[in-house]
C-alpha cells in the first residue's frame, strides 16, 4: 500500500503548473532581433502591467491561461496566453514593425484640443518670421553668405529655433505634467520636480504613445527612479512607502 504522504506529495507536484504566479521573458524586434524598450506588457485579465527594460526583459504577475498583451509604438500589438509552469512561466516574443496607411482626415474646429488651438494662434501671430527660410548656398550663394553676418537674419532664425523648441515642450506638458505625475505616483512636493527633471519624456514618445502606454511609462520610470536615484532627493518616509508598494528589494 502506498503511504499517504507520497500520494499527497504526488498530487501537489502535479498541481504545481496551475499555480504559476508570474511570467517573465524577453521582447525583441522580429527583424533585427534586438531587444525592444520600453514595451508595455499588460495582463488583460487583471489590467496590471509593466514595461521592458533596456535589455527587453519583463516580469509580470500572471496565471496560466491569462492573456498577455504586448504593445510598443510603431509595432503591431500581440496577444499571447501565459503558459503553464511551476511558479514562474517564461514567455518570450517578437514584435513586428507596423506599416500604416493613413486615411485622409479633415480637421474641424471641434476636433482641436486646447493645445492645438493655442499653437495655431501662436503660429498665426508669428507667421512671417516662421516662414522665413535660409537662402540656398547653391542657388543664392551671395544671400546665404550675407545672412551669416546679418544680425536681423540671425535673430529670426534663432527665434524659429526657440519657437519650435517651445512648442515641443508645451506639447509634452499636455501629457506629462506635475498633476498627472502626482495622480499616478502619489508623489508630493519637490519630489515631483526632481523626478520629472531626472526622467524627461521623449517628444516622439509623447506624440505617439497611447494613454495606457503613457501611464505605464510614468509609473515604471518613477518606480525605477525611487529605487535607483531618489534616495537623496525625497523624504525617507515616501521612499519607504513606494518601496513597499512596488516591493522593490
Amino acid at each position: 500500500m502506498i503511504p499517504l504522504r507520497f500520494i499527497v506529495f504526488f498530487l501537489l507536484f502535479c498541481s504545481f503548473p496551475a499555480f504559476a504566479q508570474s511570467v517573465n521573458g524577453v521582447v525583441k524586434d522580429s527583424r533585427s532581433g534586438k531587444p525592444l524598450f520600453p514595451v508595455t506588457v499588460v495582463n488583460v485579465r487583471t489590467q496590471q502591467g509593466t514595461s521592458t527594460d533596456e535589455k527587453g526583459n519583463y516580469t509580470l504577475a500572471a496565471k496560466p491561461g491569462d492573456i498577455i498583451a504586448f504593445t510598443y509604438v510603431g509595432y503591431k500589438n500581440r496577444l499571447l496566453p501565459c503558459p503553464d509552469a511551476i511558479l514562474v512561466a517564461t514567455l518570450n516574443t517578437e514584435l513586428e514593425p507596423a506599416e500604416y496607411q493613413l486615411e485622409e482626415f479633415r480637421l474641424r474646429p471641434g476636433h482641436l484640443t486646447q493645445y492645438q488651438m493655442d499653437s495655431a494662434e501662436r503660429a498665426s501671430i508669428y507667421k512671417f518670421p516662421l516662414l522665413r527660410e535660409h537662402s540656398s548656398p547653391v542657388t543664392s550663394p551671395v544671400s546665404a553668405i550675407a545672412e551669416l553676418f546679418n544680425k536681423n537674419s540671425r535673430r529670426i532664425f534663432e527665434f524659429q529655433k526657440n519657437f519650435h523648441a517651445g512648442e515641443t515642450e508645451k506639447f509634452i506638458d499636455t501629457r506629462y505634467n506635475p498633476e498627472i505625475v502626482e495622480k499616478l505616483t502619489g508623489a508630493i512636493g519637490d519630489s515631483i520636480g526632481h523626478f520629472m527633471y531626472a526622467c524627461p519624456m521623449p517628444y516622439t514618445f509623447a506624440r505617439t504613445a497611447s494613454d495606457l502606454e503613457l501611464k505605464m511609462w510614468i509609473r515604471d520610470s518613477y518606480r525605477k527612479w525611487v529605487k535607483e536615484g531618489a534616495k537623496d532627493t525625497i523624504p525617507a518616509i515616501w521612499k519607504y512607502h513606494w518601496l513597499q508598494q512596488f516591493r522593490i528589494s
